[in-house]
């Protein structure tokens, strides 16, 4: 008998809270809140990519600390998605379980890629 193998490729909407960046279209105005977005946008990469390093390496302080700030931009841009799965990739650090640190951290990472490129649900 043949060996069926299924592959997965899991697809999750990346939300993105339109009331937040419109408050900072407001304070800011058009041109600095493109450049905000720019810088977070740098950040965000900047801090997956440290969060990836932090847990190849079983650094789990490290990678606390880095989840923390990828939380904070996130809240900040209003990605409501990439926020919400770092507060379950977090819960899942304090309850010592690897095997959802691993599925919820491959989420995480799965959706900062796709907030990095800008692939939202419509601003």
């Amino acid at each position: 008998m043949a060996a069926l193998v299924t592959y997965l490729c899991p697809r999750e909407r990346i939300w993105l809270d339109p009331s937040r960046i419109g408050l900072l279209y407001a304070e800011l105005g058009g041109a600095e809140v493109q450049a905000l977005l720019d810088r977070a946008m740098a950040e965000l990469a900047d801090v997956h990519e440290d969060l990836r390093l932090h847990y190849v390496a079983r650094d789990l302080d490290g990678f606390s600390r880095s989840l923390r700030r990828m939380r904070r931009i996130a809240d900040h841009l209003g990605l409501t998605t990439v926020a919400r799965i770092t507060g379950d990739v977090s819960d899942c650090l304090e309850r010592a379980d690897p095997t959802a640190l691993s599925a919820t951290w491959a989420r995480l990472s799965r959706s900062a890629e796709q907030a990095q490129t800008g692939n939202w649900n419509s601003i």
